[in-house]
């Protein structure tokens, strides 16, 4: 409670925007808790997607960056199939 800077920053439609390339397009929201990304292909829960837009605004990395911890930056994915209603593996490309 002592010594730390704290700034407030308004979450309101963070989560709409890919962390990753930028691109707004409203369908990248597929459900709730889910942002796939049309253009970079980007999977991410969307809460973590826009709070990563919001630490972009307030500490930009410099350009090309790695901000990889290692495995715990990189959790398996499991994307659900509403059609045949299991789940399918998706592996991540990490650059």
């Amino acid at each position: 409670m002592r010594g730390v800077a704290v700034l407030k920053e308004n979450e309101w439609n963070t989560a709409k925007t890919c962390s990753r390339c930028g691109d707004d397009t409203k369908s990248n929201r597929v459900e709730r808790g889910l942002y796939v990304c049309s253009s970079c292909e980007l999977v991410a829960n969307a809460d973590c997607n826009g709070a990563e837009n919001m630490r972009q605004k307030i500490t930009p990395s410099p350009h090309g960056e790695d901000r990889s911890n290692g495995c715990v930056a990189q959790p398996s994915t499991h994307l659900f199939d509403r059609e045949s209603g299991t789940f399918h593996t998706r592996e991540q490309v990490v650059s």
